[in-house]
């Protein structure tokens, strides 16, 4: 353990002195600090936040992935390529031991480029919405909707499958189906539309949604409805409903009207109160609009239930921890580049599999519509190839996609505990592991000085 903290010193100092740290540190917080002030908010505090944070650390997180790629293949490919890696491999020293050291150096470069970032966001962020800078309902607005932790729970989904496959057998059995499309995006496109014909209210009638509470009960602070609308009418425009939010048995039901535009995300502030009772949380809506019109909720994320979770600066610290793994991971893909290839292609090799894991909705939309009409020539067609393709990449990625965590920051949504124990299992211990075991493998066969063990 001596000689990887040694090697990681050795990288640190090197960083350093050749001030790539120091610079990278200037480009962070040049980057904190020039995109709130040259990309416009919506005016809202919220927007205002959102820009700070999601902006803002994003585009740092941005930039150290582009670091640590760059640094990560150089820390052994233009050592191998300058001859410097001598006076190390020369010594009594694994491997695994220089593969560690290198990667170990990278993670307290990253980990000290998270913390300044956070902190400085952090500070910004209090400093410019400090009670002289906000009205009231802004700083309501503020603390109550924004700068708090609240976790996620989407409504119990519409049972609309047995619809569906009943209509997939009758129009195949009337020979209504296209022949060069598969059954699986046939039924998809069928359960979508009853989908989005279940989540729509005509006027005069009301749309329920039922959510189950949480196994270990209520908190003591009112929560929220979060959600979006749209309508039948192309223009925006403002439309009235009627909210009834209660328990399925006993309590008190809150209700109230509300006028909704159709663009934007709104909040409904729901007391306490009406968690008193027994059974499922019963969300209701009425459309009673005056003039005739269709409201329309998006059937995967037209409405959630947002329970408070805890402060939102340990949000915020979840958040970055997360990143750090991210990154930590990166970092060890990109050494063990750089103990396969030389740098140009070790380099290439990193940018194209950190590109291909981020491009993960477009693959899976690839992966389910890869055969389409137009490519498809049959089960054995270049659609059907095509598709097989992608849905082996999207399979192999899959276990390095998570969500986005400074968007759930800036939005007050809960980073939880698991999705960061996922991410340091999966993508640090058995991914890093793995690399580890890849590039160690690579350095002993690669004739670096004098043969080693």
């Amino acid at each position: 353990m001596t000689t990887i903290i040694a090697i990681a010193l050795i990288a640190v100092r090197n960083a350093v002195r050749s001030r790539v740290v120091v610079l990278l540190l200037g480009m962070l917080l040049l980057t904190i600090i020039g995109i709130p002030l040259t990309v416009k908010s919506d005016g809202t505090v919220g927007g205002y936040v959102e820009i700070l944070v999601q902006y803002t650390l994003g585009g740092a997180e941005l930039l150290l992935a582009l670091a640590t790629i760059w640094a990560g293949v150089a820390a052994i490919s233009l050592e191998i390529q300058k001859k410097q890696i001598q006076l190390l491999v020369t010594k009594p020293v694994y491997r695994r031991q220089l593969w560690l050291g290198k990667w170990l150096g990278l993670l307290a470069i990253n980990t000290l480029a998270l913390a300044v970032c956070g902190g400085v966001t952090y500070g910004l962020l209090r400093w410019n919405t400090r009670p002289g800078r906000l009205s009231a309902p802004d700083r309501r607005t503020l603390n109550t909707e924004i700068l708090v932790a609240r976790q996620v729970i989407s409504p119990e989904p519409f049972a609309v499958e047995a619809q569906a496959r009943q209509i997939l057998e009758e129009r195949q059995a009337q020979g209504a189906l296209p022949t060069n499309v598969p059954m699986a995006i046939v039924y998809k496109a069928i359960r979508d539309g009853l989908l989005l014909e279940a989540h729509a209210v005509p006027p005069g009638n009301q749309l329920t949604w039922t959510f189950a509470p949480p196994a270990a009960g209520w908190p003591e602070h009112a929560f929220q409805l979060r959600y979006k609308i749209s309508s039948s009418w192309l223009a925006p425009s403002a439309i009235a409903g009627r909210w009834s939010v209660g328990r399925a048995t006993g309590g008190h039901r809150y209700e109230v009207t509300q006028t909704n535009t159709t663009l934007g995300v709104f909040t409904l502030n729901v007391p306490a109160t009406a968690l008193a009772g027994a059974g499922p949380l019963i969300v209701e809506y009425a459309n009673v609009h005056r003039q005739p019109v269709t409201v329309l909720f998006n059937p995967q994320n037209g409405l959630r239930l947002l329970l408070y979770a805890g402060p939102w600066e340990a949000n915020l610290a979840r958040a970055l921890l997360l990143i750090a793994l991210r990154l930590a991971f990166l970092a060890a893909l990109s050494v063990t580049a750089g103990s396969l290839f030389s740098m140009p292609v070790a380099a290439f090799v990193a940018l194209f599999s950190w590109f291909m894991i981020n491009a993960g909705a477009s693959l899976r939309a690839l992966s389910e519509y890869g055969n389409a009409p137009i490519l498809a020539s049959g089960p054995a067609g270049p659609g059907a190839v095509l598709r097989f393709f992608y849905q082996a990449v999207q399979w192999l990625i899959q276990p390095l996609q998570t969500e986005n965590a400074l968007a759930l920051v800036a939005t007050g949504q809960y980073v939880a505990w698991s999705l960061v124990a996922q991410v340091l299992v999966v993508q640090v211990v058995l991914c890093g592991g793995l690399l580890l075991l890849v590039g160690a493998g690579a350095l002993r066969r690669r004739e670096l000085a004098l043969p080693m063990n």
